[in-house]
C-alpha cells in the first residue's frame, strides 16, 4: 500500500475506485485525477515529473493501466507531458473518471485529520519550491541535479517560509550569484555554495521580521505570473482536499510531528 490510514469506505458506486483512492492515499490520488485532466488541459500534471512515472507505476501494478507508445483507438495521451496509457478492459471506455476521482477526493476530505492535509500541503509545496529552484539553475547553466543539495542545506528558517517567500529567497540569492558572475567558466562548486549561504541568510532575516511581527503576508513574497502553467495536481488537490486558497503561498504548512504519514 502506497499511504496507509484508518478511513471510512467513500460512499458512491464505484467500489474499485474506492479502494485505489484508499490505497494511493490523497496525493497520488491527487495526481491520479490530474492525469486524467490533463487530457483535456494543456498543463503538466504534477510540477516534479517523478510523480508522473511513480503513478504510472502504481496503477499498472494495480492492474488499471499500462503503458503504450503506440497511438489508437484506446490510448490516453497528456497534452502537455510526454506520457500516454491505455486503461485496462474493465476501465476502458469509462467518461466519468476525472469527476468521479475529484468526488471521491472531496469525500475523503472529513475522514482526513488535520495532519495528513498539512502533509499533503507540504508535498506540494516541497516539489514546487524544488521545481521553481530548478528552473532558476538551468537558467543561469548550473546543474540542475543541485536543487536537491541547495534545498538540503536550509535550516529551520526555511522551513517556517511561505511558499511565496521562499520562492522570493531563492529569485534575490540567485541573482546575487549572477551579479558574481559565479558558475560561470566552471565554478559551479562557488556558486552553489554562495547560493546556498545566500537562501539560509535571507530565510533567517525574513523569519525573525516576520516572527517580530514586521511583515504583512504579501511582502516578500514572489507568486507565479499570468502566463505560469499550474500543475493540475495542484488545482485538484486546492477543489477537493486543500480547502485553503491563496493561503497556499501566503502561509506555510504546519511542521511535522513524530509518526507523521510519509509518501
Amino acid at each position: 500500500m502506497i499511504y496507509e490510514q484508518s478511513q471510512q469506505t467513500l460512499h458512491y458506486s464505484w467500489p474499485e475506485l474506492d479502494a485505489l483512492v484508499v490505497s494511493l492515499g490523497p496525493f497520488y490520488a491527487c495526481a491520479w485525477c490530474a492525469l486524467e485532466r490533463s487530457t483535456r488541459i494543456s498543463a503538466p500534471v504534477a510540477a516534479d515529473p517523478q510523480v508522473v512515472r511513480q503513478l504510472l507505476v502504481f496503477l499498472q501494478s494495480a492492474g488499471v493501466l499500462s503503458h503504450s507508445a503506440i497511438p489508437g483507438d484506446r490510448t490516453r495521451r497528456s497534452l502537455y507531458d510526454p506520457v500516454s496509457w491505455i486503461y485496462r478492459d474493465s476501465w476502458h471506455g469509462l467518461k466519468s473518471l476525472e469527476s468521479a476521482l475529484l468526488q471521491a477526493l472531496s469525500a475523503s476530505r472529513p475522514n482526513l485529520d488535520a495532519e495528513t492535509q498539512q502533509w499533503l500541503w507540504r508535498q506540494l509545496s516541497d516539489r514546487e519550491i524544488s521545481a521553481y529552484l530548478t528552473s532558476l539553475l538551468r537558467r543561469h547553466r548550473i546543474g540542475i541535479h543541485r536543487a536537491g543539495e541547495v534545498l538540503g542545506l536550509q535550516d529551520n528558517s526555511w522551513a517556517h517560509l511561505s511558499l511565496g517567500r521562499k520562492r522570493y529567497v531563492a529569485w534575490s540569492s540567485m541573482r546575487r550569484v549572477a551579479s558574481q558572475s559565479i558558475g560561470t567558466a566552471g565554478h559551479e562548486e562557488d556558486a552553489v555554495r554562495v547560493l546556498s549561504s545566500e537562501m539560509r541568510n535571507r530565510a533567517r532575516w525574513l523569519f525573525n521580521r516576520e516572527t517580530a511581527g514586521k511583515l504583512r503576508r504579501t511582502d516578500f513574497c514572489f507568486l507565479p505570473d499570468s502566463t505560469w502553467r499550474r500543475p493540475l495536481m495542484l488545482d485538484v488537490a486546492l477543489e477537493s482536499i486543500l480547502t485553503i486558497g491563496n493561503d497556499y503561498w501566503l502561509a506555510a504548512p504546519s511542521l511535522p510531528n513524530v509518526g507523521s504519514p510519509h509518501l
